[in-house]
């Protein structure tokens, strides 16, 4: 390696170390926490539980009287009540004094402003049930939405785990990179002394620098991914990107499938998927009370008190009229929907065939979900024995890369050989890496489908 090159990767270096400084290295835990308090879709969640209570406050107050108040005032255009004639020769029996007014020609105009004001209050005794009924759904409601948050809330921390463990094997494949390159280094050293003597030529050193090369590319795209992987890590954490780095101290954990086991009938028992499903059953149970409650009658019983004044009355009719009155007065209403028998009686049944096919999904919905557990722990066991396979393969390659390195050094086998056995080590490392992340995702994805 020219001097150039050997100071350009120092700084390098250097500007890493002082980036890596300044980052916060969590751990998979630490991750899983800030998630908790700040992942946007928990926190939607977290609403959408808070507008189903206020739901089932607002349907609770169903339970108590319905007061209104009404007011009001008007202004006519012109008099309200209006007339002309005669007056009727009827008018004697008040008296002989009015018996010179028969015949004479009369007209009045009265009243052309007003006001009335009402206060009445209404308690439903019997509405079919419909008020209990409805009061319960939204109970059920808001238990949806609370099953509906903690199963976001596992798969919230699921994506978490997953992002978590593809940043720590980007890196941990940049660490295996990066030993290759220090052999490399080595190599191209070696053989530059070898084409310095004149005992080899310059080809295998045009060799070592197109393997360098091409580990410096692998390593710009494991620096690409590392970075998005990050910043989608961060952005399900709630913090920024560049303040975060995973550990890897993890990544060798020893939890064993057996340690986690739970058989699929009991965890699909209590998956909180089944628990919503069942609660889909009993909200179409109260929908058949609902169309049942629609077709009973319903009784009520109320008090009404109101007042009303006029005005745009002469002096003449005041003293016959009175221009304001005040009253009260109670009342029952009973209503029977007797046409609505006819086309409710399909509505029950449409209801009632729409609760079988719930309980059919529920069925359907605990059958799947077993099968899901299983699923899930055959692919843990599958994850468990590919560690085991690629850590043999890992001692494998490491063991030839060894020989290959003293066999080259004694000039029995070629340059080729040396970077085909650097290859397969590399390989072999990033599997077992790749390997172990793949273990924890599968792992923490079994836990979450058996556990509540």
């Amino acid at each position: 390696m020219t001097n150039n090159m050997k100071h350009i990767l120092s700084i390098i270096l250097f500007s890493i170390a002082i980036s890596s400084s300044a980052q916060q290295v969590l751990t998979l835990d630490q991750c899983l926490q800030h998630a908790l308090q700040h992942n946007r879709t928990l926190q939607n969640a977290a609403l959408d539980i808070q507008a189903a209570t206020e739901q089932k406050k607002e349907v609770f107050a169903n339970f108590y009287p319905n007061i209104s108040a009404n007011v009001l005032a008007f202004q006519a255009f012109d008099k309200m009540v209006k007339g002309d004639g005669t007056i009727p020769q009827e008018i004697a029996v008040l008296g002989e004094q009015f018996i010179p007014y028969i015949g004479m020609p009369y007209s009045y105009k009265e009243l052309n402003r007003g006001y009335t004001a009402t206060l009445a209050a209404a308690e439903p005794i019997y509405a079919g049930g419909q008020i209990t009924t409805g009061y319960k759904l939204t109970k059920i409601q808001k238990d949806v939405m609370i099953l509906q948050r903690q199963l976001t809330e596992k798969d919230v921390m699921q994506k978490v785990t997953e992002n978590y463990w593809q940043v720590a094997s980007v890196k941990y494949n940049l660490r295996t990179i990066a030993a290759a390159e220090k052999q490399l280094d080595a190599v191209y050293s070696f053989v530059e002394d070898v084409v310095n003597a004149g005992l080899t030529t310059r080809n295998d050193l045009l060799k070592v620098k197109l393997k360098q090369q091409e580990l410096a590319s692998m390593r710009l795209k494991a620096e690409n991914g590392e970075h998005v992987l990050r910043l989608l890590l961060a952005q399900q954490i709630g913090m920024a990107n560049e303040d975060i780095d995973v550990s890897l101290d993890e990544m060798d954990a020893t939890i064993t499938p057996d340690d986690v086991y739970v058989p699929s009938l009991d965890a699909a028992a209590q998956r909180i998927e089944l628990q919503m499903c069942g609660k889909g059953v009993d909200a179409q149970k109260l929908q058949v009370k609902m169309e049942i409650g629609k077709n009973l009658p319903t009784f009520a019983i109320g008090v009404m008190g109101y007042h009303a004044g006029f005005g745009g009355i002469s002096n003449t009719v005041k003293p016959y009229m009175s221009t304001s009155m005040t009253n009260g007065l109670v009342f029952g209403t009973l209503s029977v929907p007797i046409s609505s028998w006819f086309g409710g009686t399909h509505a029950i049944r449409r209801q009632k065939i729409k609760l079988q096919q719930w309980q059919n999904d529920y069925q359907d919905a605990q059958e799947k979900l077993r099968i899901d557990v299983e699923a899930s722990w055959s692919s843990l066991i599958e994850a468990y024995k590919q560690i085991g396979i690629a850590k043999t393969s890992v001692e494998q390659a490491e063991e030839n890369l060894r020989i290959c390195n003293d066999q080259f050094k004694a000039g029995t086998i070629t340059l080729t050989d040396l970077l085909d056995a650097e290859t397969i080590n590399r390989q072999a490392l990033d599997l077992l890496s790749n390997s172990k992340a793949d273990y924890q995702i599968r792992l923490s994805d079994y836990r979450r489908k058996v556990t509540q």
